[in-house]
């Protein structure tokens, strides 16, 4: 694929028009024709600002394979097509950013799933069921799966989670270059982060059943979505020890109060709304019963505080680490460090001149 197909690729991918090119880089829209098809190539200055506008590497455009663009998988996407695009661009940007930084400093993860042996057009909701059960088992640590979920991902399953403010709750991608990749909104509360990165969970581990098996498409259709909502539901409200929390606290009459449920589902890191729904499974409780239950708890819950919230940081800790280590071996230019992380240039040299090393200080432990 020449120069000119991929220029004009990535400015498809933004929806930029040509106009807009022109006035954000200052290249003539003349000269932008002429890049994109291929009747001359642009100065590496011109290059290295179309890169930069596209948010692409540089050497996104010297690539001569056909350029495969992932699937971005959306939660609740806006109806703005240019925020979409933005919000995309952005999030691949990051992950290959964080891919750049684990080739530089040698860290690249290999990634194993497990893998569901079901086909696309057999998945039930017993089969979402048993993938969150074993998956719980196997890797989530402690009876409250929301507080590991996140740290097994990134550590034990490479799977790049960032966080922006952006229109829509969540983004899932698995890609052939940088692995599995997941988008959470910043602004949301943490128990719908929770939810989201379990739903997205769902997502990345049946990829093979319906993004490669005739449904390679970023609007995942109601079937599958309502699947991974079961995955979630199951994943952070295990059986067992959700019931023993509900059943430590009903009265005589088999009864509970709506102010403790919404406790217990504070303590396992969800809604009210999703731990009501849960119920439906774990008492075989009637939908209208729970309808009706929810429904009375969101007017009584106006004169309840609002759960309080940490905000997460937009880049992984890893992200961070590689990118640190990276600029302190030379690998990794000033500029280059500022842009990965999000920083101006005079905040990125306070990574420099930090007194002493770390490594040079020890530790005595006594030894038996």
């Amino acid at each position: 694929m020449q120069i000119g197909e991929r220029l004009r690729l990535a400015r498809g991918a933004l929806g930029y028009t040509l106009d807009r090119v022109a006035a954000e880089t200052n290249i003539g829209q003349s000269s932008l024709s002429d890049f994109e098809n291929d009747k001359r190539e642009p100065r590496f200055s011109q290059l290295s600002r179309l890169a930069e506008l596209y948010r692409r590497p540089v050497e996104f455009f010297l690539g001569k394979e056909p350029v495969v663009e992932n699937v971005m998988l959306w939660r609740d996407a806006p109806d703005v097509e240019d925020q979409v695009k933005a919000t995309q661009a952005r999030f691949r940007q990051l992950c290959e950013q964080y891919h750049s930084l684990e080739l530089l400093c040698g860290e690249r993860k290999n990634i194993t799933w497990p893998q569901p042996d079901v086909k696309r057009s057999a998945f039930s909701f017993r089969d979402a069921g048993s993938l969150a059960d074993d998956f719980e088992r196997k890797y989530l640590l402690g009876d409250i799966p929301s507080a590991s979920l996140k740290q097994v991902l990134e550590e034990r399953f490479g799977v790049k989670v960032f966080h922006l403010d952006f229109a829509g709750s969540a983004i899932s991608t698995w890609s052939q270059t940088w692995g599995p990749a997941i988008l959470l909104n910043s602004r949301s509360k943490l128990w719908r982060r929770n939810f989201d990165l379990a739903h997205e969970l769902f997502h990345l581990l049946t990829w093979s059943v319906f993004r490669d098996a005739g449904c390679p498409t970023d609007e995942p259709e109601d079937h599958e979505e309502e699947l991974a909502n079961a995955f979630a539901s199951r994943l952070l409200l295990p059986t067992d020890v959700v019931k023993a929390r509900i059943e430590q606290s009903v009265d005589g009459e088999g009864k509970i109060n709506l102010e403790t449920l919404d406790e217990v589902a504070r303590e396992f890191g969800v809604s009210l709304d999703a731990l009501l729904w849960r119920m439906v499974y774990l008492y075989n409780m009637s939908v209208e019963d729970i309808q009706n239950h929810i429904e009375h708890a969101r007017g009584i819950r106006r004169a309840r505080p609002a759960r309080q919230t940490d905000g997460p940081d937009m880049l992984p800790e890893r992200y961070c680490s590689l990118a640190i280590r990276a600029l302190n071996e030379g690998r990794l230019s000033l500029t280059q460090f500022a842009k990965f992380m999000g920083l101006s240039y005079k905040r990125a040299q306070e990574y420099l001149m930090d007194e002493g090393d770390l490594t040079d200080e020890e530790v005595s432990i006594p030894v038996a």
